[in-house]
């Protein structure tokens, strides 16, 4: 399990390997460091999103987090994330009062590609 670190956004990288397809089954997730970078992928729907891997709540890995429908729930307080926008449904839309102040989206990683079963991902600089 990777300890937990004050990282705010994915490190800059060119498109570098991270799992085979048939890693990440449907309804699934898989936790990836590249580059130090913790990376948490999600299979919902047939599409592989990729989410920064610490949980913003208290920066505890995602490793281990499970989908509901479109939402990755951190396996260590439940807080919820929806896969495709990174935005925070719980506790947000339900307790909203008791989050002020608690940092609760997750940074998206980048675009992700897949050819021939291999999943990349990479988060370039614009320059």
């Amino acid at each position: 399990m990777l300890a937990a670190r004050n990282i705010r956004h994915p490190v800059p990288m060119p498109f570098e390997k991270l799992a085979l397809v048939n890693d990440v089954p449907l309804g699934k997730t898989k936790f990836v460091c590249v580059r130090d970078t913790p990376v948490i992928l999600a299979n919902w729907d047939g599409r592989i999103y990729a989410l920064y891997g610490l949980c913003p709540h208290q920066n505890n890995p995602l490793e281990g987090a499970t989908l509901w429908d479109n939402l990755l729930d951190c396996p260590f307080h439940h807080f919820q994330y929806d896969i495709e926008t990174g935005v925070n449904y719980f506790p947000r839309n339900v307790y909203p009062g008791i989050i002020q102040g608690c940092r609760t989206s997750c940074a998206r990683c980048g675009p992700i590609r897949w050819k021939c079963g291999i999943v990349k991902y990479g988060w370039i600089r614009d320059e």
